[in-house]
C-alpha cells in the first residue's frame, strides 16, 4: 500500500533533521562548539605576538557593517518622500558677514528654529565679527555649533563653545564622536563632563534644535537615556535625488535675491544653514555614511554634514529609531547556530567523510548568505539591528576547529580513556 503524502513528507523531514540533531547532544559536539568561542576570545584578547600583519584587516573590518548593504545595494530609503519640516540653506563659501546676512534673511521668513552648522573659534575681522554678533544676539531661535572633545586615557573631556556664544545664546556640539575616517553610524544626543566635584551636561546640535522645535520629541529622546543612538538614514541629497529632493535645499544666493524664495518655503520650519555641494569629487565637510554606494573600501565621503544632521532630525521627530539588540542576544544566536552546524559537520565528518569537505563548504556558503539576508531584512523591515558578524565567524571556524578538537579528544582517549566519537579512524 502506498504511504500517504503527509507521512511521506514527515519521514523525509525527520530524516533531514537527523542530519543536524544526531550528534547534537554529544559531549564532543558541545565541547567542540565551546572551542570555537575560546579560539575567538584568544585571538581577540590575548597579546599574541607577530600578528601586526592583521592590523590593516582589523582597521578595515572595524568600519564594516553588513547592514550597509541595505542602503548601498538594496535601495533602503531610496523612495522616501520629502521631509517638509526641514529646509537646508546652502551657505556656500560665505564669510562671517555673509553668514550674518543669511541668518537675518532666513529669520525674516519666520522659521521656528534655525541652526548654523559652522564652528567659529576666535576673532577675525572686527567689522564682520560685530555683524555676526549682532545677528546672533538678535535671533533668539538660532542654535550655534560648538564642539565636544571626548577624553582619551587620562585626558579629560572638554567642551569648546562657539566664539559667539553668550549666556543667553543657544548652542550644541556639532561634531560626531566617531573616528574621523569612520562611517558615521552613531550619534551622541547628550554628553557629560565629569569632574571631581561636579558633572556638567551638554547637548548636541540636533538635540538643541529638537528642543526648540518639538519639546515632546525632545522629552522622548531624553527618556531613552542612550549615550549613543544608531542613525536611521532615510534621505540624501545628491545629483540623482536633486530632481526629486528628499530635503528642500535653497541656495544662499537665491534666498538673498528678491522674489526668488517664497516665505512659505521657510516659515514655521527647521532652517539648517550649512555647506552643501553636489559635486561628488568635492569632499569638503562630507562624511562617510551607510548610504555610500561603495559599502566596502570606500574612497570618497558621500554626504555633507548638514544632511547627516537633517537625517537625525527626521529620525527623532518621527520616533523612527533603530533598535539594536544587545550583545548577549547576538552571542546566544551565534552559540545556537554554531552548535547546530557543529552537529551537522561532525555527522558528515564521521559517517560520510568522502563528501565532508564539499558538503561543509557548500553549507557554510548557504548559511552565510541566509543569515546575512535575514539580518538585513530585520534591519530594513523592522529597524532591528542584529550583529550577525559573530555568527558568520563561528560558521567559518567550525570546520577547522573539528580537526583541532579531534586530535585533542583522541589524545585524551588514548591517555585516559576519554569517551569520544572520534576514537575511530574515519579517513
Amino acid at each position: 500500500m502506498k504511504k500517504p503524502l503527509h507521512k511521506h513528507i514527515a519521514h523525509h523531514a525527520k530524516r533531514f533533521s537527523s542530519h543536524f540533531t544526531k550528534y547534537l547532544y554529544e559531549r564532543d559536539t558541545i565541547f567542540a562548539t565551546a572551542w570555537v568561542f575560546i579560539f575567538i576570545l584568544a585571538v581577540k584578547f590575548l597579546p599574541l605576538p607577530n600578528l601586526h600583519f592583521l592590523d590593516p584587516m582589523e582597521i578595515a573590518l572595524e568600519d564594516f557593517d553588513f547592514n550597509d548593504i541595505a542602503y548601498s545595494k538594496l535601495g533602503k530609503a531610496e523612495h522616501t518622500p520629502l521631509d517638509p519640516r526641514i529646509v537646508i540653506i546652502n551657505i556656500g563659501e560665505a564669510d562671517r558677514e555673509g553668514l550674518a546676512v543669511l541668518i537675518n534673511k532666513t529669520a525674516s521668513m519666520g522659521p521656528k528654529v534655525m541652526g548654523l552648522d559652522v564652528t567659529m573659534d576666535g576673532p577675525r575681522d572686527p567689522h564682520k565679527d560685530s555683524l555676526m554678533k549682532e545677528a546672533v544676539e538678535k535671533n533668539k531661535n538660532l542654535i550655534l555649533a560648538s564642539r565636544f572633545y571626548p577624553g582619551k586615557g587620562k585626558e579629560e573631556s572638554s567642551y569648546s563653545p562657539n566664539y559667539f556664544c553668550t549666556p543667553t545664546t543657544n548652542d550644541g556640539f556639532v561634531n560626531f564622536l566617531s573616528k574621523e575616517w569612520a562611517t558615521v553610524r552613531i550619534w551622541n544626543p547628550f554628553m557629560r563632563i565629569e569632574k571631581k566635584d561636579s558633572s556638567k551636561p551638554y547637548q548636541s546640535f540636533v538635540a538643541s534644535l529638537i528642543e526648540k522645535y518639538d519639546p515632546e520629541s525632545f522629552e522622548k529622546l531624553k527618556k531613552r537615556k542612550n549615550i549613543t543612538e544608531l542613525i536611521n538614514y532615510t534621505r540624501k541629497y545628491t545629483l540623482e535625488t536633486s530632481k526629486f529632493p528628499q530635503y528642500q535645499v535653497i541656495e544662499g544666493e537665491d534666498l538673498l535675491a528678491d522674489g526668488k524664495v517664497d516665505t512659505a518655503a521657510i516659515k514655521g520650519k527647521i532652517a539648517l544653514l550649512g555647506y552643501v555641494d553636489l559635486n561628488p569629487e568635492n569632499i569638503e565637510d562630507k562624511k562617510y555614511t551607510p548610504m555610500n554606494e561603495e559599502f566596502a573600501g570606500k574612497s570618497i565621503p558621500d554626504m555633507n554634514g548638514i544632511v547627516v544632521h537633517a537625517n537625525i532630525i527626521s529620525m527623532v521627530l518621527d520616533n523612527n529609531y533603530i533598535k539594536k539588540l544587545p550583545l548577549w542576544a547576538s552571542l546566544i544566536i551565534a552559540i545556537l547556530i554554531g552548535w547546530l552546524h557543529m552537529s551537522f559537520f561532525i555527522r558528515y565528518y564521521l559517517e560520510n567523510h568522502t563528501w565532508f569537505h564539499l558538503v561543509a563548504k557548500i553549507s557554510q556558503l548557504i548559511s552565510a548568505v541566509l543569515f546575512l539576508y535575514l539580518g538585513i531584512q530585520l534591519f530594513i523591515r523592522y529597524r532591528i539591528k542584529l550583529d550577525m558578524s559573530i555568527t558568520l565567524v563561528v560558521i567559518v571556524l567550525t570546520v577547522d576547529i573539528i580537526y583541532f578538537y579531534e586530535a585533542f579528544a583522541v589524545w585524551l582517549h588514548k591517555k585516559w580513556g576519554y569517551r569520544t566519537v572520534f576514537h575511530q579512524k574515519h579517513h
